[in-house]
């Protein structure tokens, strides 16, 4: 009787060492990789700009990612598995609060073990909005089970809230984690144990040392002196140039830059590229604009609010209310902080000063406010980049509360920054 033939036992085990290898070279590639992405954004990173970053050549590189969007989805989907990591941590704890404090903490030790290189730098979530199909749909799939993963924390015997508050509240933890990794950069890897304890003492204990009622503040105090320039209203003639700022807001919004073309904003707003260019030099000169445009609904918001003889709390509740309303409404959009990485670095950097003072203004608020004894004892410095990133954020409140309008903006996501995120919703 013939004997069956003997395994290749030499090409099995030539094979493991080569898969090994690849392995261990992807993984290198994607360590690597999310450094790249968070200093060049995704515009400006592409695969030559990665392979010179990591000591490779391109050639090298498309061996294991043979087109840049796959890079950056592999990247996105590594940051999102390490969130997901923390989060089912926090999940050991029985009560919300403490498993928030335990994600917070955990968050703030993971962007503190990057400093110290002791782990790779996740790529930060900013630009998820640019990548396109098919790559946008897998991403965005495992990036709203994060969400609901998040929402978990929230889940237990003692909080019985709707879907719309449960949603806010996960959109507003989650947005103020990831605004959070731009404002810690000024913080020492040491220090971040304590930052997270404050930021966790202005998330949780609010900012009010008694309750708050919203119902008081209009959408859109008028500060002394000129007409607000930017208040949002009915679409104005599409050859304006406020159409195409509102537009382009739009747009940038909800696709990213490279979504945002000069085709897409023409065709939205029903006009040729040449009229495109006729009112703007270049798409950066209008992703600029639409910064200058955004800066200014800010500080008009403020200036109404500083003009009003009342209290410190009253004057932060008061922008507040006005800008998160107005982020609701048609046309009212304020530009996402995540244009940012759609710029050059000069511009990026002198937008990001321009954005810092209008946080400086919430400090001086909160500041005013502590004086005068409306607002608790708090970390002003963190507050008011907390303040910022509520504002921020509320662009983006409809994806993920489908109830929310300009009417219950205020009370879904103001309010739970100033009376605490577990607070009863008692206005």
């Amino acid at each position: 009787m013939s004997s069956a033939p003997a395994p290749n036992l030499s090409a099995d085990q030539d094979e493991a060492p080569r898969s090994s290898r690849f392995d261990l070279r992807k993984e290198k590639i994607l360590n690597a990789a999310g450094a790249v992405f968070n200093s060049h954004g995704l515009r400006d990173a592409t695969l030559a700009v990665i392979a010179t970053d990591i000591g490779l050549n391109l050639k090298s590189l498309r061996y294991y990612f043979q087109r840049r969007e796959d890079l950056v989805a592999a990247a996105f989907m590594r940051s999102i598995e390490a969130h997901q990591d923390l989060v089912q941590d926090a999940l050991g704890e029985e009560e919300a609060e403490a498993r928030i404090r335990r994600f917070v903490g955990a968050y703030f030790d993971l962007q503190a073990s990057v400093k110290r290189g002791q782990r790779p730098e996740f790529v930060h979530f900013g630009d998820v909005r640019a990548l396109t199909e098919p790559h946008s749909d897998v991403v965005w799939a495992a990036y709203g089970r994060l969400f609901q993963s998040i929402r978990r924390l929230f889940r237990t015997p003692r909080l019985t809230w709707d879907r719309a508050r449960l949603n806010a509240a996960t959109h507003m933890l989650l947005s103020q984690l990831l605004w959070s990794v731009v404002w810690t950069s000024a913080y020492a890897p040491e220090d971040h144990a304590r930052v997270a304890a404050r930021f966790c003492d202005i998330l949780l204990g609010g900012l009010a040392p008694g309750p708050v009622d919203l119902r008081r503040f209009s959408a859109f105090p008028s500060a002394p002196g000129p007409a607000c320039s930017t208040a949002p209203g009915p679409a104005t003639d599409r050859l304006s140039q406020d159409s195409f700022l509102r537009t382009a807001t739009a747009l940038i919004n909800q696709l990213g830059y490279r979504g945002a073309s000069v085709d897409r904003i023409s065709a939205e707003l029903g006009v040729s590229k040449g009229a495109f260019y006729h009112h703007n030099d270049t798409r950066d000169g209008l992703v600029v604009a639409c910064f200058e445009r955004t800066f200014a609904a800010v500080r008009e918001a403020q200036d109404a609010a500083l003009a009003a003889e009342t209290d410190g709390l009253s004057r932060v509740a008061a922008a507040s209310v006005s800008l998160v309303t107005r982020q609701m409404l048609d046309n009212g959009a304020l530009l996402r902080t995540s244009a940012l990485t759609a710029i050059g670095p000069e511009l990026r950097a002198r937008m990001s000063g321009r954005m810092a003072r209008l946080t400086l203004r919430f400090a001086d608020m909160l500041n005013d406010g502590m004086a005068d004894g409306s607002v608790r004892v708090r970390d002003v410095r963190i507050a008011a980049e907390m303040m910022t990133a509520m504002i921020n954020s509320a662009e983006e409140l409809g994806r993920w509360v489908k109830t929310a309008t300009a009417d219950n903006a205020a009370g879904l996501y103001v309010r739970p920054l100033l009376a605490g995120l577990l607070a009863d919703a008692d206005a």
